[in-house]
């Protein structure tokens, strides 16, 4: 029962909106556990002074409540005006650590900002700079596709952690979260170039840029295309990649039917990855989207997001 007034409490207080601007009305404080401890000195300090008689301990007790009111205001003050928005975010993998950026903009420094989200790994800000910044909290998404991270708290005890101070806020803006990427098992087809890509097929047998084969020193007139840039950063030498006109087929990639669904995207995503990495060219087909013929980043990024989106 008590777990679900929580629940219903922190859905009330949690903001909604691609932007957040922490005001009064959106922040919440309560004495933390060191301000508890603050509290319960103070009230030993009065008792001592009243007890025996002495101005010392009153003194001292009417003291540290003045700091325990200053450094409530203190503390609210550190999160007030503060603007949250949301960056740019990017891809990521289901079962890995997926940072979510998140913009922030502020007037003046703000010290000890915490970010998390809902039973995910804390962030700690150390310093907020006058000005744009960004932070990048992270989360662990379990499933892949369209993935929202959830309720995000922003809170600080800054400066003297007497006080908790805090706010709730859920980002609506989806991550797009690719199959963990698993060894196992995976449909592998060689077929002939299909009939509407035989003339460019053709004519890049003539040019002789279908499938690497060796490397031989680097002329002039062949200009930048083809230079082998790994091996010249690796000091071997201006090099040229030479390349085979012989392949007449292309490799496609299916899901093994006899696999859980779940299971064969994890495998054929790691499949994926791996010949991206050795540069081999493939073709990839899914229930409903077929993946023409390719290599290189682009490639690869579409094929990752064919795989989550499947």
């Amino acid at each position: 029962m008590i777990q679900g007034l929580r629940k219903r409490l922190k859905q009330r207080l949690t903001r909604e909106g691609t932007q957040l601007t922490l005001s009064m009305r959106k922040l919440y404080i309560l004495p933390s556990a060191f301000g508890g401890l603050w509290l319960l000195g103070i009230a030993v300090l009065y008792l001592i002074g009243i007890n025996s008689n002495s101005n010392g301990p009153l003194l001292l007790a009417f003291l540290c409540s003045g700091l325990f009111l200053l450094s409530m205001f203190l503390t609210q003050f550190n999160l007030q005006g503060l603007e949250l928005s949301i960056a740019a975010v990017d891809a990521g993998f289901a079962g890995e650590l997926v940072p979510y950026p998140i913009c922030l903009q502020s007037r003046h420094e703000r010290y000890g900002l915490r970010l998390v989200f809902s039973h995910q790994p804390l962030m700690v800000q150390p310093l907020v700079p006058i000005g744009i910044s960004l932070a990048q909290p992270c989360w662990q998404p379990s499933r892949r596709g369209l993935q929202t991270p959830g309720r995000l708290k922003i809170f600080s005890r800054a400066p003297l952690g007497l006080f908790v101070c805090w706010s709730y806020w859920l980002p609506p803006q989806q991550q797009l979260i690719y199959p963990k990427a698993v060894s196992g098992p995976v449909i592998e087809q060689w077929r002939p170039w299909q009939q509407e890509h035989q003339t460019t097929s053709h004519t890049n047998h003539a040019n002789g840029t279908d499938d690497f084969q060796d490397l031989s020193p680097h002329r002039p007139e062949e200009g930048l295309q083809r230079v082998a840039w790994k091996q010249l950063a690796g000091g071997r030498g201006w090099l040229t990649k030479r390349f085979s006109a012989a392949a007449a087929s292309q490799r496609v990639l299916k899901l093994d039917p006899q696999l859980p669904f779940e299971t064969a995207l994890e495998h054929l995503t790691d499949r994926v990855m791996k010949l991206c990495q050795s540069d081999q060219p493939f073709a990839m087909e899914l229930p409903g989207c077929n993946l023409p013929h390719g290599r290189g980043r682009q490639h690869l990024d579409a094929a990752l997001q064919a795989l989550a989106l499947a």
